[in-house]
């Protein structure tokens, strides 16, 4: 029970005894008046002067006496007036009024009805004295004070009613400034942030006030610090020190985790034997000094979206470009080769610059990758003039253009080819968090999933064609199937950047109440670091129609976290290249770190890609708060299956 509604209750508690009290204390004192003037009556009409009355005969006395009592009493002051004479001879005269039933309920009656009261007195006549007794009328009596506690009531609830009302809202008056110290609370609570709250007029709710002021201060501080922290120990573990390039090690993990998808793309290595020149015969200042004139070069030349680009050696730099084409992979390799040229004419070094060019294969592994490249770097040194070269062995699938994959997926749209296959997230309390939903195309004896085509429409701006067949196509599953879990729908980066496809939301979700708060956006981290305006619109515009978003490849850009306070999403997905290797010990420790930054935010962690019973036990230990892969899917599945089957 809340304070407000304790308080209330002891006011009205403590108001209707005094009303009450009250309306007893006034029924009795009309009960007591009530009976008092009617024995006033009848004593006054006893007290009478009897000497006038005619004496000549007994009877005409008698008739005499009976007019005088009853001219001087009303029949409501009376029930029998009884005159007996003393002489046995005479005949006694009784005198009633008429009587009626009783409007007084008979519980009533039975308690308040026993007031009977009668008075006797000796009168003197023409020839014998007789008694008069006269009873007071109990029936009457018991009407006006049933009319009197109907009176009593009807006022009584009148007052108790204007008391409620007037108590009521001069208590919420009074807590406005609590209430608005319980939202701020609140806020706190849920946000790690909240507004300042205003003064009030109460000194202890202002020390409340400058308190949670003070410890919302503090969660922030903390905030930041952990997020900083964060930040050095993944840095301090991935990052290369000199290029701020992310390191060897990094950039390995990151191609394993490509790799594991299964889409096509391209890889880049830079080497850069300048590097050795300079260290040869300037000085160390001078080799980190070109060292990070090269990365910051690369940094500017290469704009592919979700790019990864290291330093794996003391001379070589690598990029991973993932569902690039080949064309544009050779386009890429001539712009990094003319931005690093300039950067080697003071050092007058032949072959400074030697760059070797890969295209995945689905069977590839990182080892075999890099070996393409060394070759590929081995034979573009002997091209001097264009020292750009290719390794060899690639499919034919990986040199479909653009335009190819978006006539796919278009045509795949109008003909209904576009498949959906839902995975489940489960959370360590065993419930569904949601379903993540997975796309395919199924074309002729070939399924493309959406690995292979996504990176095309982004470049060529149409993600949000496909987005919206997506999102219509859930939309529809969840009317059709109430009791289907939430579904999470990846976006591309070109929706997220796209106004029209914000206007298309903000057209579709208010015809979907229900169906909002079983919506989950996924946004690439990428959107959260470049492009933020638009990805703010975005996040906006979800929130206010209660449709929750998450983060996916969370933790993979070197970037602060500190972002995840501004954006506030419902979770984040840890990118794949921190939980893939969890018996490196600095692997699980910036994995524990990132994740228990989110954590401190009331954001859900999830891990992906769970595959095996020993890592979903070793990421329960790590902050993480939900998994998703195939072992959960057969879990989720076996769950659902043996449920059935009871039913």
């Amino acid at each position: 029970m809340t304070l407000f509604k304790n308080l209330f209750r002891i006011t009205i508690i403590t108001g209707l005894s005094l009303v009450i009290l009250m309306s007893v204390t006034r029924f009795l004192a009309l009960q007591n008046g009530t009976k008092h003037a009617q024995q006033q009556h009848i004593k006054h009409a006893l007290s009478q002067d009897f000497s006038l009355l005619p004496r000549q005969h007994y009877d005409t006395s008698l008739v005499a006496l009976s007019a005088f009592l009853t001219m001087q009493l009303h029949p409501y002051d009376y029930q029998t007036i009884v005159i007996a004479p003393t002489n046995t001879q005479q005949q006694s005269l009784t005198i009633s009024t008429s009587q009626t039933k009783s409007t007084a309920p008979a519980w009533f009656i039975a308690i308040f009805g026993d007031d009977s009261y009668s008075q006797t007195h000796s009168i003197s006549l023409a020839t014998d004295t007789v008694v008069v007794t006269i009873s007071n009328n109990e029936k009457w009596l018991s009407d006006k004070l049933w009319l009197y506690t109907k009176q009593l009531f009807i006022e009584a609830s009148a007052i108790f009613t204007g008391y409620t009302l007037v108590i009521f809202f001069l208590l919420r008056l009074a807590f406005a400034p609590f209430q608005r110290l319980i939202v701020h609370a609140q806020q706190l609570e849920k946000n790690h942030q909240a507004n300042p709250p205003s003064r009030t007029r109460y000194q202890d709710l202002n020390q409340l006030h400058a308190s949670y002021s003070s410890l919302a201060h503090q969660l922030e501080s903390h905030f930041r610090i952990q997020a900083k922290e964060a930040a050095h120990l993944r840095e301090k573990a991935y990052r290369d020190p000199i290029s701020q390039l992310g390191n060897r090690e990094y950039f390995l993990n990151q191609l394993d985790a490509w790799l594991t998808k299964e889409e096509q793309g391209g890889l880049i290595l830079i080497q850069a034997r300048v590097i050795n020149h300079s260290y040869r015969y300037k000085n160390y200042q001078q080799g980190d000094h070109l060292i990070r004139e090269i990365a910051q070069a690369l940094n500017q030349t290469i704009t592919h979206s979700n790019s990864t680009l290291g330093r794996i050696s003391k001379t070589e730099f690598a990029v991973l470009l993932p569902q690039i084409q080949q064309e544009k992979l050779h386009a890429l390799a001539e712009r990094i080769l003319g931005a690093l040229m300039p950067l080697t004419k003071p050092f007058n070094t032949p072959l400074g610059i030697t760059i070797g060019l890969a295209i995945s294969e689905n069977t590839a592994s990182a080892s075999q990758l890099l070996a393409q490249l060394d070759n590929a770097v081995i034979a573009a040194a002997q091209s001097p003039a264009k020292p750009i070269a290719q390794s060899e062995g690639e499919g034919s699938i990986h040199n479909k253009g653009k335009q190819y994959w978006k006539e796919l997926v278009l045509s795949a749209i109008r003909n209904q080819q576009i498949h959906f296959h839902y995975q489940p997230v489960l959370m360590q309390n065993n419930q569904v968090y949601h379903q993540e939903v997975f796309s395919t195309i199924q074309r002729h004896d070939d399924l493309i999933t959406a690995n292979q085509f996504v990176g095309a429409l982004d470049e060529l701006s149409q993600g949000a064609q496909f987005d919206k067949h997506v999102i219509t196509a859930c939309v529809k599953q969840l009317q059709a199937d109430r009791q289907l879990p939430p579904l999470a729908i990846n976006l591309t980066r070109s929706s997220v950047q796209d106004p029209a496809f914000h206007r298309w939301l903000h057209e579709l979700l208010p015809y979907h109440p229900l169906i909002c708060k079983r919506l989950f956006f996924e946004i690439q981290e990428g959107c959260f670091i470049e492009g933020t305006d638009m990805t703010q619109l975005l996040c906006q515009l979800l929130k206010r129609f209660d449709v929750r978003f998450g983060i996916d490849n969370f933790g993979r850009h070197f970037k602060s976290l500190e972002y995840l306070n501004d954006f506030k999403p419902a979770y984040v997905k840890i990118d794949f290249a921190f939980t893939m290797q969890l018996n490196n010990p600095a692997q699980s420790a910036v994995l524990t770190s990132i994740s228990r930054t989110a954590h401190s935010l009331g954001i859900e962690t999830i891990a992906t890609r769970v595959e095996t019973e020993t890592q979903l036990e070793r990421l329960s230990e790590l902050f993480v708060s939900g998994f998703q892969g195939f072992i959960i899917e057969r879990q989720v599945t076996r769950a659902k299956n043996l449920a059935q089957h009871h039913d």
